[in-house]
């Protein structure tokens, strides 16, 4: 077993004869377990005509598999008092169970078994085409906000993946066949691109035997070239407009911004925590607080595999422009960018992000949350201690020049939301 340093802890990682990579955190003081397989397969790893796909399998692998009926996985996890859910995103998608330490055996029996041997059939990918069908038309095609994101990306990705929406485009959704979902569920959720991160009050050898005796048995798979292709450098601003039978504007600026493990993304973290951060954030005070422009001001970098956006959200008040909260918004990134932060207000942001950083592991679910994240995203788990090591060193000369480097005109997007009537 590899060793990889956690504050305090070590993480443990060892890879299977089939691919299989399991990291184990073994912490005697936590009172509860928690188990998660985090797959490399998120939209990112989609194309045209075939998006959606990575969220779809979010939904079929809580069906019936060759040997559970439907509903049995989550009847037997709950049977025991334990908590479980999914997620996916533009990089990843994951499943996850929190539960007392001994049903660890039986955890990864039950994600063993629908990793495998997961049914499906017609019934089966039509059921979950039209749960997620409804889950876009509520979440995006009558949502403000999932529209407006998602013009926002598309029009700001035009080469890379990140284009697409996690959720799918509607006609894709539609269109899926099951020969569509069997053959990406045979090429993805194979052992070697699979992750396990097992935490909480384990003997880690031991933990280590139980994954192998119930995940051995499956064959690795070819996992195709990655092939995402580099987005091309934006010379110039896109703007877009939208209107929307909402009570107010909202105004969202956007500027290109590095990949998690970039240098530069942990003083962007702290640049976004000066502007937006709690009631100091300089956009916070200027836009909602003291300028009473806005209702709400958020936002922050993305952390993605891949650069992506550094995004800034504002829900206007009453009265309000879209012409006001850009010159606000213009004001404080080129304040920022002409000189460093003040020393209380750096220690300040600097310490509202290591709160959320730290915050993030108190418990071996949040624990197991961020091992799999950093090794699926940033390629290795030991990139979260290097992560804090990074925010404690980011300076208040580094926190300008991220400003004056990121936030330029030449890469920004713009998307105003125009509130407009509703119909009769």
């Amino acid at each position: 077993m590899r060793s990889i340093p956690l504050g305090r802890h070590e993480i443990l990682h060892e890879t299977l004869e089939n691919g299989l990579e399991v990291l184990i955190l073994a912490d005697q003081t936590s009172p509860v377990s928690a188990l998660h397989h985090w797959f490399k397969v998120g939209s990112r790893n989609e194309h045209e005509g075939k998006t959606g796909l990575a969220h779809l399998f979010e939904h079929l692998m809580f069906g019936e598999t060759e040997n559970l009926r439907r509903g049995e996985f989550d009847r037997r996890i709950e049977a025991v008092g334990a908590s479980m859910n999914a997620a996916t995103w533009l990089d990843w998608t994951y499943y996850h169970e929190t539960f007392l330490p001994e049903h660890l055996a039986m955890m990864a029996e039950l994600e063993a078994e629908r990793m495998a041997r997961l049914v499906l059939g017609d019934e089966q990918v039509a059921r979950e085409k039209d749960v997620v069908a409804n889950e876009r038309r509520f979440r995006v095609d009558n949502s403000v906000e999932g529209t407006a994101n998602e013009l926002l990306w598309k029009d700001a990705f035009r080469v890379h993946p990140y284009h697409h929406p996690t959720i799918g485009w509607m006609d894709d959704i539609l269109g899926f066949s099951v020969e569509d979902c069997r053959r990406f569920y045979r090429t993805y959720y194979a052992p070697n691109n699979c992750c396990v991160v097992v935490a909480g009050p384990v003997e880690a050898r031991e933990a280590l035997e139980v994954v192998r005796r119930t995940h051995a048995f499956m064959a690795p798979q070819p996992i195709p070239a990655d092939p995402v292709p580099a987005e091309p450098e934006q010379d110039g601003e896109r703007r877009q407009r939208l209107s929307w039978p909402t009570p107010t504007p909202k105004t969202c600026v956007a500027w290109r911004s590095p990949d998690i493990a970039h240098p530069d993304h942990a003083a962007l973290t702290v640049l976004s925590q000066v502007l937006l951060g709690g009631r100091s954030g300089r956009l916070q005070r200027r836009l909602v607080h003291d300028g009473e422009l806005a209702a709400d001001v958020s936002g922050g970098p993305g952390s993605f595999r891949d650069p992506s956006l550094l995004e800034i959200w504002a829900d206007l008040r009453e009265g309000r422009t879209h012409e006001e909260a850009l010159a606000a918004i213009d004001d404080e990134v080129l304040a920022v960018a002409g000189a460093p932060p003040r020393p209380e207000e750096l220690e300040t942001a600097r310490n509202q992000v290591l709160l959320a950083f730290r915050s993030a592991l108190e418990t071996a679910a949040g624990r197991a949350e961020r091992i799999g994240f950093y090794h699926v995203t940033a390629g290795d788990a030991g990139a979260i201690d290097r992560r804090q090591r990074d925010l404690l060193a980011v300076s208040a000369d580094a926190v300008s020049a991220a400003a004056r480097k990121y936030l330029v005109p030449r890469t920004r997007n713009v998307l105003l939301v125009d509130a407009a009537e509703a119909s009769p």
